[in-house]
Parts: structure tokens; C-alpha cells; sequence
């Protein structure tokens, strides 16, 4: 999480100016505060079909729905959980399946996915490619960085 945010979560990101406002609807969506302001997560899981409805994306309202889900995953802020079928008025199952996403936070934990954060995201790149290579001993580390993308440049 911390090379993908570049050690932000979605919050300071928005606070920050680096986030859009599509992808503060969704992120909304799928996250709140309780009274003491710790961040909450749904109890229902959200097929992605009906984010998209709830978030107002579709004909005549907000535009690129495939493209701001896109990115919020490539940036880890989203992560597919689960893949459902829709289901119909009298409870029956039809059609392809339909992911399910939430915030790594609410699959793992706040604690765990931020735990990475106070160190350079450079630092937890070198991470990554090293569990790679000690996964794939014979994998070219070119390869690895093509696969996994190039190292951030830390500020």
C-alpha cells in the first residue's frame, strides 16, 4: 500500500489536493467515520454494478466509472473481494458475475494496511522485489519491475 499511495491514505490524499471528486464519491461510498471518527466500513458489501448506481455514474450523470475504479485499484485504495451474481425480484441468481470491492482497511485492517507508512515508499518497493525474487529465485529483475513498476523517487 505504501509504494502504491506513495504513503497516503485516501484521506490526506483528497486533504491534498491529489484526488478527484469521482473518486471521493466512490471512496465515500465504501468508507465512513463513527462518532469518535474512526473510519467505518459498510456492513453490506456492495456489488459493483450498484456502486456505480449509488455513486451516480451512468447516462446523464457522472462519466468514466471503469477508469476512476481503475485507477483507486491500481493505487490500492480498492480491492476486489468477492465476485457475486446479481439476483433477480424473486431471489434467483442470473447473469455473469459482478466483483465486489472495499478498502484493503476494511478486508485487513486499518493497522496492518498503514503499517508500512513511516517509511519511504521506495523503501517498501525494495520490499516487494525482494520477496519476488525470494519467491522466484530465477525471475530477471526486469521483469519484477516491469510487473510491479518502476521505483518511486521519494520527496
Amino acid at each position: 500500500m505504501n509504494y502504491r499511495r506513495s504513503g497516503y491514505d485516501f484521506d490526506a490524499r483528497w486533504e491534498d489536493g491529489l484526488a478527484n471528486r469521482r473518486e471521493k464519491i466512490i471512496m465515500d461510498l465504501l468508507t465512513g467515520r463513527d462518532e469518535d471518527g474512526d473510519v467505518t466500513f459498510p456492513d453490506e458489501q456492495i456489488l459493483s454494478t450498484e456502486l456505480k448506481k449509488k455513486a451516480g455514474f451512468g447516462k446523464g450523470g457522472e462519466k468514466n466509472y471503469p477508469g476512476i475504479i481503475t485507477g483507486l485499484q491500481m493505487q490500492t485504495y480498492l480491492v476486489i473481494t468477492d465476485f457475486r451474481r446479481r439476483t433477480n425480484k424473486r431471489g434467483e441468481e442470473y447473469g455473469m458475475a459482478v466483483s465486489i470491492m472495499l478498502p484493503p482497511e476494511a478486508v485487513w485492517g486499518y493497522e496492518k494496511v498503514t503499517a508500512a507508512y513511516n517509511e519511504k515508499p521506495s523503501e517498501s518497493w525494495q520490499k516487494i522485489i525482494d520477496r519476488v525474487k525470494e519467491l522466484y529465485p530465477d525471475a530477471y529483475e526486469e521483469d519484477i519491475i516491469r510487473l510491479i513498476g518502476k521505483k518511486p523517487e521519494d520527496s
